[in-house]
């Protein structure tokens, strides 16, 4: 699990191919401060199928972040 304290941009010189997965949310809180969980759950053919493979929470400040991260790179969503 991991609390995200910030976004910053980054640099990639190269890109792997990517597996798909499903994304599970849920509202939460902890030590009275509500966050969105998200879990991914990692690729069908993993040795644990379903197991969660990631798990981000984000406070009030951080989902704004990343709202305003995804309209600025997908104007019209």
């Amino acid at each position: 699990m991991a609390i995200v304290t910030r976004f910053f941009p980054v640099t990639k010189d190269r890109i792997g191919p990517a597996k798909t997965t499903e994304c599970g949310f849920s509202p939460v809180e902890l030590d009275g401060t509500h966050y969105l969980l998200v879990e991914s759950y990692g690729a069908a053919d993993r040795k644990i199928p379903g197991k969660v493979s990631q798990s981000l929470h984000l406070n009030r400040e951080r989902a704004a972040e990343l709202k305003r991260l995804l309209e600025t790179h997908f104007p019209g969503i």
